[in-house]
């Protein structure tokens, strides 16, 4: 049984994935791609993964620019780690060399998470700057339409947890041996 909790925070990591991640906010003046304004564009992991298209507040989508992103490097290394991560912590029975390998495929992927995230912050900043019909209120700047959103911010802290259990653990597995 033990043996097959130990995965767990990968696969949560993973699930996490399913969530929004970053959005293009509704207070955008103007709207974005096919979001009238007042309406959001939500990109899930799994959209930034595969390139699909994000989802829009249902009573403000329009015809528009297309929003949908080209399928992010980053993002699909950030997966095949959090994979390669739960498959590890299955299959390895020796506990020094899991949670060695445990701690740096976590942090392999936390960074490249936060790298993609960094990569399409700026990609949408530089597609709103495009796109956008009104002036910017004064007050505001391009980046204050781009937020981060909880997947992402769960997806991040699950893989820090991560890290740092396993790197305690690892600790640990070495002073015993």
């Amino acid at each position: 049984m033990k043996r097959w909790l130990r995965p767990a925070g990968f696969v949560l990591a993973g699930l996490f994935l399913l969530m929004p991640f970053i959005a293009v906010s509704c207070d955008t003046p103007g709207g974005y791609g096919r979001a009238a304004p007042g309406g959001t564009t939500t990109y899930t992991g799994t959209d930034l993964i595969t390139g699909g298209s994000p989802d829009v507040t249902a009573d403000k989508v329009r015809e528009g620019v297309d929003e949908k992103l080209d399928p992010q490097p980053l993002a699909m290394a950030v997966a095949l780690l959090i994979l390669a991560g739960a498959v590890i912590a299955l299959i390895f029975e020796h506990q020094l060399l899991r949670r060695a390998i445990g701690t740096a495929v976590a942090g392999a992927a936390a960074i490249f998470l936060i790298a993609n995230q960094l990569t399409v912050q700026s990609l949408l900043r530089s597609r709103l700057r495009e796109q956008i019909t009104e002036p910017v209120p004064p007050d505001k700047q391009i980046s204050d339409f781009v937020q981060n959103q909880s997947g992402f911010w769960l997806c991040l802290s699950t893989l820090v947890v991560l890290v740092m259990l396993n790197g305690i653990g690892w600790l640990r597995s070495a002073t015993r041996e």
